[in-house]
């Protein structure tokens, strides 16, 4: 149906239509946050000093630091060691652009803020091609690259007393009103952006880059495998979390009104790190609690100097390391685990429309011609031709290092042959894992690797997000009409997939709690959820046994009769009897033939490659 005439009528529709996904997906839970926020919001008519007030409005721009590396350990699984160095970018980018360049507060900030994205950017770019513990060593690195910058030009960052500002001003209407941020508004504003912090970060997390990012925390092999691009997602959330550090560091120095290089040292990247740790990566309000938690061993150990009439001094660092070693025993989950003892929520189900889940598709007309690869002088693949017809099943068998896996590598864009051509329905393919998957072409690998802590419901939801062209982390983020289109158009494709998969039962299990079979199938149906013209399957029946095979070839027919073309790697003879309505064999990677089974049965070359074997 067309559209209103009438564009603020449709706009008025669409945003209509998102508040009412918005308020379907509140739950009774849920509404502890709003109340927690307004109680929060009303703290300052109860406070009377001042100094707390700044402590306060400081701890809660803490906390939107914390926030966003949440976005880079939680989701991204990166363990950055320099958010305190963004903070500090953001505060002194605000201090100087307001007493250097007179600029005023919000394009100060804004300024800032955008500096500090940048760097995050940069530094992604390089920290998301590396392993997980020299991720933490380079962003150490970076936070002492910028405390060494802070000391080694005193005369631009105000040596150890900082850069002092104004009390800041801005603008609150268009007849010029100024208004002074004053300690009470700093922490009202502090307060707003924690929640919508907290707000973006629950919602990316639900959204198809959140899935994406889980996966790849979970599996990354299979997550690349499934064309998911780690280096993309990695360096997008080193990004969002430099920006909201900024912000923190922004907040903290106009409240304080100084840009204190003290304030902004490594020690402040460690203690962020403690923070989310110690609250819960990965989950909404482990920054908050890790920070509230940080925010106790003054108190603490004031009081616990005055008791013993020790000074406090000497506390702080032995109860800081009491709660590292917490962090540490605790894991993923921190203290918001504990706290709440609650488990996942399930899966909302959601009733397929618009498609049919027996109904055949285009297929795929795959030809290979003179596929050859080379590892050094060892010849993988000589001259391999194959064809595929739409629909079909074509086995490829041999024995073990006859070269069935590079093969389907090559096909499947994670190698580059070194010779040959591959065309699909006549036009060539692109190079590249995520280039063929947009094809139509997908692969499972060869030994068993799913999500543990997905459901099986989230492993098709992962693998339909393939196809989508707006589930970006800013059209989710706002919900826009061709998102909230796409998510329905998943949720539909993960019921007919799992329908047809026969895993519909299991929908809301978690992978690790799977039979290692069941796992395989899943495999299968992650990879088939991504709507492929020819799947890719590389020996579907390892560890199988009888009755769970008998499964498997159920599940490969019907997979077959949606017109879905398939080349499966397969060493069980029967399974490919079966099945396979042609077979090649390889041999020390060149083909010794190609036909029907019955053909291949009789072959001669086929009984010398496979030691005097007599029949298939």
């Amino acid at each position: 149906m067309s559209p209103p005439a009438n564009p603020l009528v449709h706009l008025w529709r669409e945003v209509r239509n998102a508040a009412g996904a918005a308020r379907a997906a509140l739950t009774a839970r849920s509404l502890v946050y709003p109340l927690a926020f307004a109680a929060s919001a009303v703290a300052p008519i109860v406070i009377t000093s001042e100094a707390t007030t700044i402590d306060l409005a400081s701890g809660v721009y803490l906390m939107i630091a914390a926030v966003g590396l949440n976005f880079a350990l939680g989701l991204g699984d990166m363990p950055s060691l320099g958010q305190g160095a963004f903070a500090a970018i953001g505060a002194f980018g605000v201090a100087l652009l307001r007493t250097r360049a007179g600029w005023g507060v919000e394009a100060a900030t804004a300024g800032a803020v955008v500096i500090a994205a940048v760097a995050g950017a940069l530094v992604g770019a390089g920290a998301s091609r590396l392993r997980t513990v020299y991720v933490a060593i380079s962003t150490w690195v970076v936070a002492w690259l910028v405390t060494f910058a802070l000391e080694a030009f005193p005369g631009l960052f105000g040596g150890a007393q900082g850069v002092v500002m104004a009390p800041g001003r801005f603008d609150l209407a268009a007849e010029g009103t100024r208004v002074a941020l004053t300690p009470v508004l700093n922490y009202e504003i502090a307060v707003v952006l924690l929640a919508l912090s907290l707000g973006a970060f629950a919602r990316i997390a639900s959204s198809p880059t959140g899935l994406a990012l889980a996966a790849l925390r979970e599996g990354p092999t299979t997550a690349r495998a499934l064309g998911v691009r780690a280096g993309r997602l990695r360096a997008g959330v080193l990004m969002t979390a430099a920006a909201l550090g900024a912000i923190g560091g922004v907040g903290i120095a106009q409240t304080q009104q100084v840009a204190d290089p003290a304030a902004f040292g490594p020690l402040l990247s460690v203690q962020l790190f403690v923070a989310v740790l110690l609250g819960g990566a990965g989950t909404l309000l482990g920054p908050v609690v890790g920070v509230a938690a940080l925010g106790l061993i003054g108190p603490l150990a004031r009081a616990l100097g005055d008791v013993l009439s020790v000074p406090a001094g000497r506390f702080e660092p032995a109860l800081s390391g009491v709660l590292l070693l917490a962090a540490l025993a605790l894991g993923r989950g921190g203290l918001v685990t504990i706290l709440s003892r609650g488990g996942r929520s399930p899966a909302r189900a959601v009733p397929a429309a618009g498609r049919d889940a027996t109904r055949r598709g285009s297929g795929v007309a795959l030809e290979a011609r003179g596929i050859t690869k080379t590892y050094g002088g060892v010849r993988a693949l000589d001259a391999v031709d194959l064809d595929v017809e739409p629909g079909a099943v074509h086995a490829v068998i041999g024995p073990n290092g006859s070269g069935k896996t590079t093969l389907l590598r090559v096909l499947a864009g994670d190698e580059r042959a070194d010779a040959g051509t591959l065309t699909v329905d006549g036009r060539g393919a692109p190079d590249g894992t995520y280039a063929r998957l947009r094809l139509g072409i997908a692969r499972t690998l060869q030994r068993t690797e799913v999500w543990p802590g997905l459901t099986v419901r989230e492993h098709v939801l992962a693998g339909a997000g393939v196809r989508r062209e707006y589930g970006g982390a800013w059209r989710n983020l706002l919900l826009t009409p061709n998102a909230r289109a796409e998510t329905s158009a998943a949720d539909a494709r993960a019921d007919e997939v799992l329908a047809v998969t026969g895993l519909d039962a299991a929908a809301d299990q978690v992978a690790a709690r799977l039979s290692g079979a069941d796992q395989r199938l899943l495999m299968i149906a992650l990879a088939f959820a991504s709507e492929p013209r020819l799947l890719l399957l590389d020996e579907p029946s390892a560890g199988m046994s009888r009755p769970h095979m008998e499964r498997l070839a159920e599940m490969l027919g019907r997979l077959s009769a949606t017109g879905v073309g398939m080349i499966v790697v397969e060493h069980n003879l029967r399974l490919v009897r079966y099945l396979a309505r042609r077979v090649t064999v390889l041999d020390a990677g060149a083909v010794i033939a190609d036909g029907d089974v019955a053909e291949i049965s009789e072959s001669s070359a086929v009984r010398a490659a496979y030691l005097g074997r007599a029949k298939l």
